[in-house]
């Protein structure tokens, strides 16, 4: 095997890598628990990979094209965009929670014990322990184009610019350098869509268990992305 095609290979393996940052695992994660299908946790992962993909290759044409150094300063603001968005998603996260009360009702029959039952009501809710995915007050098409923002400001923070765009400016060519960031792109979004599969598939499961238990899950990703945003803004 040749140098470029090793070149090439390193890129395509530290995109599938670079994918698994925790920070990229906790927003697509909220994004995609919106509803527990896999159709929307596929969507939720390629629109984020594939933002991700263009904001680097954006940034890779105008380092390979123009000689365009890129400010650390430049880097460490995404950085922390990124961990006031991952706050913005877990805050939003629980606030759908909250759409969706689950509520525990206590009741008798015929002069037995008291006992309870839990019901999830609010928009996107039945009666009863199912979780309705649905959501008709929700502009689909902003919330795709949120996901595409969030993985294009993921693309420009974090080690994305030393994984991709510090190799590529090195290489000393254009073509070799665009085939390096297609690659790493391409490497991102097919972890992402494996996640969003695997992840859809257990939320899809995790319905059987009834809404509580979804909310449940979705309550401690969103405290888990607080977290982490806040130790990015504060403790990194």
């Amino acid at each position: 095997m040749d140098t470029h095609a090793l070149i090439l290979a390193l890129a395509f393996g530290l995109g599938m890598l670079h994918a698994l940052d925790a920070d990229h695992i906790a927003a697509v994660a909220n994004l995609a628990g919106h509803g527990p299908s896999r159709r929307h946790a596929l969507l939720a992962g390629g629109l984020w990979a594939l933002g991700h993909g263009l904001s680097l290759l954006l940034l890779g044409a105008a380092v390979l094209l123009f000689g365009v150094a890129i400010p650390e300063r430049f880097s460490a603001l995404a950085e922390h965009l990124i961990a006031l968005v991952l706050i913005g998603i877990g805050l939003w996260a629980l606030w759908d929670l909250y759409r969706r009360r689950v509520h525990l009702h206590f009741h008798s029959h015929d002069g037995l014990v008291p006992h309870g039952h839990l019901h999830a009501h609010g928009k996107g809710a039945h009666e009863g322990c199912s979780y309705d995915h649905r959501d008709h007050t929700r502009d689909p098409h902003a919330h795709d184009h949120g996901v595409l923002l969030i993985g294009g400001l993921h693309g420009v923070a974090g080690t994305a610019p030393v994984l991709a765009l510090v190799p590529v400016a090195k290489l000393g060519s254009v073509w070799l350098g665009i085939a390096y960031l297609l690659l790493f792109s391409l490497g991102v979004l097919l972890t992402m869509l494996l996640f969003g599969c695997l992840l859809g598939q257990l939320m899809v499961r995790l319905t059987l268990l009834g809404a509580v238990f979804i909310a449940a899950i979705r309550s401690a990703v969103a405290l888990g992305t607080i977290g982490l945003g806040t130790h990015m803004l504060y403790g990194g």
